[in-house]
């Protein structure tokens, strides 16, 4: 960001000084009192990644985050300020692409963004850019404290020299069970290959089964894997669909263990409904699936074995296999070189929706024989009429249909459309809400109805307190109402529309260098201003003529270079 306001402001100031010479006998400053405004979008491909609990029926966010940049393309990768502290504000984290870049299908910009925090199981998320639209992303984050459905844990704390079998037992909304077995005399490694001098170890694990979707959520990358090492010796990227994924922590002697002197046992019941997808029936007896472990500081995937199911006395069926060192292990199917690539899936939507207020939310799915492999949910889905929604897809498998879903937030479908996922598909879709007959009394934000949504234009400016300049900025906005509905928007050059509706609160929250500023706004029939301000103000004045609100908002800024 200093080079660029360098570059923005060397002409301004020679001018400066240039004129200055001219009136310097007059002792005359022409610029004095006035404010120099500028726009702030010589980056690129604006991203904005939100950070959610995995448990889908949790109200709280995760906070105090720390993330870090890898792959490929990491080098290609800023801060909204132009630099490389990567700074979390709330639960968002707002990025950039360096100007010099040019992402396309055929050159896209990879990288990995690997999060952690204070009782969050840490996580990887790999985006994948290849245009200059504004994208966002919802990274789903395990609270120990509150585990998604279809997820549980276990802690234990073991003696070596008598060892144990640590069991995670079946419950209602998860009939696997992991069990974990450590033989007696195991000794305890760290990640030197050295031996801990420790009697106890103390474990923490977590299983993640099947039959749920927020655990199958929860597997890294959403099932894609960048860097796969196969046991043929290859290294490839591939995709996977997990039956059952168990994450270890171990620690002895205040260090963190990473392999033991003996492999471990494990063993993972399946879901009963679980399906082959090689064979599209159900799981049986001597089917064989590969073993894979993930080394997330590399981001990276080891094909360590096959597990051939068996039954247990209880005629569940099972895989059993060894477990040498420390990671994330899962059983899953993987998709090497059965991918036709990136895909690009463009939704042209007809609608009687005229301002949206993102009380949608869209999913896409890949189907085989009638069963949906992969599905992906894309909240805060935005519909008006005419707009054009894209859905970009990596690594889609070969041999399966694609279906797009849009949703109401109570769950009822209102659009949909399927096709063959292996091609660049543009498809038009129509999205009709019926208008809700609201009985008399009904709070506003309990309607469903769009009749009374406001098109609103946002007006951004971002003060710098430290100079006499004013930002336009490329910034995001998140906008949650008084139901929890929210909708992410992105400003550009100080620009955003979007849909809010009348008599309702609104929480406006803008992001900008790691700092959250926000306020609440109810919109009526006259003006209405910010309150309950954290560093924003503005004002949302009514147009009585085109009763279109053109509303402006001021930050203060601190760090302008």
């Amino acid at each position: 960001m200093k080079n660029f306001f360098t570059s923005i402001l060397r002409p301004v100031i020679l001018f400066s000084l240039g004129i200055s010479l001219v009136f310097a006998c007059q002792k005359i400053n022409p610029f004095e009192g006035v404010d120099l405004t500028v726009n702030s979008n010589i980056y690129k491909a604006p991203i904005l990644i939100e950070f959610v609990d995995a448990n889908s029926n949790s109200t709280t966010l995760p906070k105090d985050l720390t993330v870090t940049i890898s792959g490929p393309n990491k080098d290609l990768v800023l801060n909204d300020q132009g630099g490389k502290d990567f700074k979390v504000a709330g639960n968002l984290l707002s990025l950039v692409l360096a100007e010099n870049v040019n992402p396309s299908e055929s050159a896209p910009v990879e990288f990995t963004v690997s999060v952690k925090g204070p009782n969050y199981a840490p996580t990887n998320y790999t985006i994948t850019i290849v245009d200059f639209l504004s994208s966002t992303y919802r990274v789903a984050l395990t609270n120990l404290s509150a585990l998604p459905d279809g997820v549980k844990s276990v802690a234990k704390t073991t003696s070596l020299a008598t060892g144990e079998t640590i069991v995670i037992p079946a419950s209602t909304d998860k009939p696997e069970v992991a069990k974990i077995t450590i033989p007696a005399g195991t000794q305890v490694k760290d990640e030197t290959g050295a031996i801990i001098n420790a009697t106890s170890v103390n474990s923490n694990i977590i299983q993640y089964g099947t039959g749920t979707e927020d655990a199958f959520n929860s597997f890294p990358n959403e099932g894609e894997a960048n860097t796969v090492k196969f046991k043929d010796g290859t290294t490839d990227e591939a995709s996977f669909i997990t039956a059952g994924f168990v994450d270890i922590e171990m620690t002895a002697g205040g260090k963190s263990v990473k392999s033991f002197s003996k492999p471990l046992d494990m063993s993972l019941s399946l879901h009963p409904d679980l399906v082959n997808p090689d064979t599209e029936e159900p799981v049986q007896v001597g089917d064989q699936i590969p073993v894979f472990s993930y080394n997330r500081d590399k981001d990276e995937w080891t094909e360590e074995d096959d597990a051939t199911i068996t039954k247990d006395a209880n005629g569940n069926l099972i895989a059993n296999f060894k477990v040498p060192h420390l990671s994330t292990w899962t059983i899953a199917w993987k998709y090497k070189g059965k991918t036709c690539g990136s895909k690009t899936y463009t939704v042209s939507i007809k609608s009687n929706i005229r301002n949206s207020t993102s009380r949608y939310y869209a999913t896409v799915s890949y189907i085989k024989s009638g069963r949906a492999r992969y599905t992906k949910r894309y909240p805060s889905f935005k519909i008006s009429n005419s707009t054009t929604v894209k859905f970009k897809a990596k690594k889609v498998p070969k041999g399966y249909s694609t279906r797009i879903v849009v949703y109401r937030s109570n769950g009822v479908v209102i659009g949909s459309s399927t096709f063959n996922a292996c091609i660049n598909k543009k498809i038009g879709l129509t999205v009709n809400v019926p208008e809700v007959v609201v009985p008399p009394n009904t709070p506003d934000d309990a309607a469903e109805t769009e009749s009374d949504a406001v098109k609103v234009n946002l007006d951004f400016t971002a003060a710098c307190t430290n100079k006499s300049v004013n930002i336009k900025p490329t910034v995001w906005v998140k906008l949650v109402d008084a139901s929890g509905v929210e909708q992410l928007v992105n400003v550009v050059e100080g620009k955003a529309t979007l849909g809010m509706k009348k008599n309702v609160k609104y929480t406006i929250t803008t992001t900008y260098d790691g700092t959250n500023y926000s306020g609440e706004v109810t919109i009526s029939n006259g003006t209405a201003t910010i309150v309950s301000s954290v560093g924003l103000t503005g004002s949302f004045p009514v147009n009585p003529t085109s009763g279109e609100v053109d509303a402006t908002l001021v930050y203060p800024l601190n760090s302008c270079k």
